[in-house]
């Protein structure tokens, strides 16, 4: 009678791939989320700051602020309201919407994710009060 010995992977040997195999894709999932909030904050700078030049040019051409041009709506909350001056709202990908509101008398730009779809709670703004872009993460 032959024998035959059969070879396989000891308890150990599996429980040490699993956890490798685990701690690999979990550090590749936080990387993943990483990019994507950084991708986030790189549209939602980009839709401000596009903003912003647009409103100076706004400034340059009629001499007045964006948000002097109508009478009594100081803020740009509307689609309609900012296309209205040239300014634009939202995305193509409708992630993230634009508002200009008048703070101490000049423009102050926001934007942020769509309320229903917040990833990451990030909003970013630029004040003409103190030219600076300023990124925010919300509770």
């Amino acid at each position: 009678m032959i024998k035959t010995i059969k070879k396989a992977y000891t308890l150990t040997e599996l429980l040490t791939v699993v956890t490798i195999i685990s701690i690999l894709s979990i550090s590749g999932i936080v990387g993943y989320r990483s990019i994507i909030k950084n991708s986030a904050i790189s549209t939602l700078k980009n839709a401000v700051m596009l903003n912003v030049e647009l409103i100076k040019t706004y400034k340059s051409i009629h001499g007045i602020w964006v948000t002097d041009a109508e009478e009594g709506n100081e803020n740009l909350t509307t689609n309609e309201e900012m296309l209205r001056l040239g300014l634009t709202q939202r995305d193509l990908s409708d992630q993230f919407m634009v508002r200009v509101f008048r703070k101490n008398g000049l423009p102050h730009v926001i934007a942020r994710e769509q309320i229903g779809k917040n990833k990451f709670n990030i909003k970013v703004s630029y004040y003409f009060g103190d030219n600076e872009l300023k990124v925010e993460y919300l509770e």
